[in-house]
Protein backbone atom coordinates (compact mmCIF):
# COMPACT_ATOMS: atom_id res chain seq x y z
CA UNK A 1 0.00 0.00 0.00
CA UNK A 2 1.64 2.92 -1.29
CA UNK A 3 -0.11 4.88 1.28
CA UNK A 4 1.54 3.37 3.93
CA UNK A 5 5.10 4.04 2.97
CA UNK A 6 7.66 6.21 4.66
CA UNK A 7 9.34 8.71 2.39
CA UNK A 8 13.06 8.13 3.20
CA UNK A 9 15.16 11.01 1.62
CA UNK A 10 18.35 9.08 0.68
CA UNK A 11 15.86 6.98 -1.46
CA UNK A 12 15.47 9.86 -3.98
CA UNK A 13 19.26 9.67 -6.33
CA UNK A 14 19.06 13.64 -6.24
CA UNK A 15 19.47 13.85 -2.18
CA UNK A 16 22.50 11.28 -2.84
CA UNK A 17 25.57 12.84 -2.96
CA UNK A 18 27.89 10.28 -2.13
CA UNK A 19 28.96 7.72 0.45
CA UNK A 20 31.88 6.85 2.70
CA UNK A 21 33.25 3.01 4.22
CA UNK A 22 35.06 3.23 7.34
CA UNK A 23 36.22 0.12 9.76
CA UNK A 24 35.35 0.44 13.61
CA UNK A 25 36.09 -1.94 16.26
CA UNK A 26 33.38 -3.69 17.18
CA UNK A 27 33.20 -2.03 20.58
CA UNK A 28 32.85 1.43 19.24
CA UNK A 29 29.83 -0.52 17.14
CA UNK A 30 28.44 -1.53 20.30
CA UNK A 31 28.74 2.38 21.22
CA UNK A 32 27.61 3.92 18.68
CA UNK A 33 24.79 1.59 16.96
CA UNK A 34 23.71 0.01 20.47
CA UNK A 35 23.57 -3.55 21.17
CA UNK A 36 22.34 -5.48 18.45
CA UNK A 37 22.37 -2.18 16.70
CA UNK A 38 19.32 -0.80 18.12
CA UNK A 39 19.67 2.70 17.51
CA UNK A 40 20.72 1.81 13.90
CA UNK A 41 17.37 3.37 12.67
CA UNK A 42 17.01 6.27 14.56
CA UNK A 43 20.39 7.49 13.78
CA UNK A 44 20.14 6.90 10.09
CA UNK A 45 16.38 8.49 10.71
CA UNK A 46 17.73 11.71 12.29
CA UNK A 47 20.68 11.95 10.06
CA UNK A 48 18.62 11.02 6.33
CA UNK A 49 21.14 8.62 5.83
CA UNK A 50 21.19 4.90 4.63
CA UNK A 51 23.94 2.52 6.79
CA UNK A 52 24.91 -0.59 6.61
CA UNK A 53 27.09 -2.45 9.04
CA UNK A 54 28.53 -5.85 8.08
CA UNK A 55 30.56 -7.72 10.78
CA UNK A 56 33.87 -9.43 10.62
CA UNK A 57 35.73 -6.77 8.19
CA UNK A 58 38.45 -8.03 8.94
CA UNK A 59 38.02 -10.25 12.45
CA UNK A 60 36.64 -7.62 15.07
CA UNK A 61 35.98 -4.96 13.31
CA UNK A 62 32.85 -3.58 11.87
CA UNK A 63 32.36 -2.42 8.06
CA UNK A 64 30.28 0.99 7.89
CA UNK A 65 28.72 2.09 4.89
CA UNK A 66 26.99 5.59 5.17
CA UNK A 67 25.38 7.05 1.99
CA UNK A 68 23.36 10.11 1.92
CA UNK A 69 23.52 14.18 1.59
CA UNK A 70 27.03 15.14 1.41
CA UNK A 71 27.03 17.29 5.18
CA UNK A 72 24.78 14.55 6.43
CA UNK A 73 27.44 11.88 5.94
CA UNK A 74 30.46 14.11 6.45
CA UNK A 75 29.07 15.13 10.06
CA UNK A 76 28.48 11.53 10.78
CA UNK A 77 32.00 10.31 9.76
CA UNK A 78 33.12 13.20 12.10
CA UNK A 79 31.16 11.44 14.50
CA UNK A 80 32.45 8.05 14.32
CA UNK A 81 36.25 9.35 13.73
CA UNK A 82 36.33 11.79 17.06
CA UNK A 83 34.10 9.07 18.70
CA UNK A 84 36.89 6.50 19.14
CA UNK A 85 37.41 6.04 22.71
CA UNK A 86 41.72 5.62 22.42
CA UNK A 87 41.50 9.38 21.33
CA UNK A 88 40.75 11.50 24.54
CA UNK A 89 40.82 14.91 22.79
CA UNK A 90 38.54 14.59 20.70
CA UNK A 91 36.16 11.70 22.49
CA UNK A 92 34.13 14.01 24.21
CA UNK A 93 32.82 16.19 21.33
CA UNK A 94 32.31 12.77 19.57
CA UNK A 95 30.37 11.33 22.49
CA UNK A 96 28.03 14.78 22.09
CA UNK A 97 27.63 14.49 19.07
CA UNK A 98 26.35 10.75 19.01
CA UNK A 99 24.16 11.63 21.96
CA UNK A 100 22.47 14.57 19.90
CA UNK A 101 22.09 12.66 16.49
CA UNK A 102 20.67 9.74 18.66
CA UNK A 103 18.08 12.69 20.23
CA UNK A 104 16.80 14.31 17.68
CA UNK A 105 16.96 14.66 13.76
CA UNK A 106 20.19 16.85 12.91
CA UNK A 107 19.17 20.33 11.78
CA UNK A 108 20.32 23.02 8.80
CA UNK A 109 22.15 24.54 11.88
CA UNK A 110 23.97 21.13 13.02
CA UNK A 111 25.58 20.48 9.71
CA UNK A 112 25.73 23.93 8.96
CA UNK A 113 29.73 23.71 8.51
CA UNK A 114 31.03 20.14 8.99
CA UNK A 115 34.26 21.04 7.38
CA UNK A 116 35.03 23.03 10.79
CA UNK A 117 34.55 19.48 12.66
CA UNK A 118 37.07 17.99 10.12
CA UNK A 119 39.95 20.91 11.24
CA UNK A 120 39.23 20.38 14.34
CA UNK A 121 39.77 16.58 14.21
CA UNK A 122 42.63 17.10 12.48
CA UNK A 123 44.02 19.57 14.50
CA UNK A 124 44.31 16.63 17.30
CA UNK A 125 47.69 16.83 19.20
CA UNK A 126 49.51 13.59 18.10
Amino acid sequence: NLDNMELRPWAVPDDVHGSFEVYIEEDQEELIFGTQDEDLHRIEVHSQTFIQLESGFPAGQTRVLIVGQLKSWLWLLCMILMGNPISPHTFSTGFEMLQLVQSRPLTPDDLADPYLLLLDLLAEPS
